[in-house]
């Protein structure tokens, strides 16, 4: 792909994304090393300024721990997470930024905009949720972890990233709702990072939100969360992007190679 914005982006695992931003690096949700989905570990991370955490399910912050102990980014996430990752972490509280939607920090190599976000259905009431998440291992092994589920499930941040030649990237991973698409309709991003759908029904609905927001280029995420899911979704997600996007761009990535956009 001929190389146009300037913007290096490598995928790890699930979502979780290394960006270079002209010297500065941002991590997303760091869930590398217990992926079933890839051989990748936290080392693979080569640099990591800041990390920015859209919600706390197990399945996003494991590396944490060891990027923390690392590298000493700053990280943000939403505001009713902080605390309890700060706890977690036992981190100091200052590299720790509460997002609340619509917050936006100049890191002067790269503008962040925190966007209010909801889960996508989890399709069971909270209690029961949590009761579910409790069992899983990672969590029955951390008690740390554990603690963050629940917040996990009610706060979800997406992120706008802004470079300082204006070139905008959307990380998102929810359902495209009425509400999230005119949220992200307004910021018109050149690149949109979205996680992929299942069914042929919401593989055509996050095509389409790619469409309606203005993306030129469409990059999936979550297609290795439990290591078996189904190559032909990609290319079903492809198609229907380009379908409505006919000058786009879709680009599969391939877990530790960068992106040279």
């Amino acid at each position: 792909m001929e190389r146009k914005y300037g913007i290096d982006v490598k995928w790890l695992a699930v979502t979780s994304f290394e960006m270079r931003f002209d010297g500065l690096t941002v991590v997303t949700d760091p869930y590398i090393t217990e992926c079933v989905g890839t051989d990748l570990t936290y080392e693979a991370v080569e640099a990591c300024d800041i990390i920015c955490l859209g919600h706390a399910h197990w399945d996003h912050v494991t590396d944490i721990p060891r990027l923390c102990a690392k590298f000493k980014p700053r990280i943000l996430c939403g505001d009713q997470t902080a605390m309890p990752l700060a706890r977690w972490l036992n981190y100091d509280p200052t590299l720790i930024y509460p997002m609340y939607p619509d917050a936006e920090l100049d890191f002067d190599s790269v503008k962040i905009r925190a966007l209010f976000g909801r889960h996508k259905s989890l399709k069971r009431g909270f209690n029961d949720l949590c009761d579910h998440l409790a069992k899983n291992p990672i969590c029955q092994a951390d008690t740390g972890i554990a603690s963050l589920q629940a917040v996990g499930s009610m706060e979800y941040r997406n992120y706008l990233f802004t470079s300082k030649n204006g070139t905008k990237i959307l990380i998102w991973g929810n359902e495209p709702t009425v509400e999230q698409v005119n949220i992200c309709k307004a910021l018109a991003p050149d690149i949109a990072i979205i996680q992929k759908g299942s069914s042929d029904e919401e593989i055509a609905a996050k095509a389409e939100f790619a469409a309606k927001i203005g993306a030129k280029v469409l990059i999936p995420h979550h297609h290795d969360f439990r290591g078996v899911d189904d190559p032909s979704n990609i290319e079903k997600f492809k198609k229907e992007f380009l379908r409505r996007v006919p000058d786009g761009n879709f680009v599969t990535p391939v877990h530790g190679e960068w992106i040279h956009l």
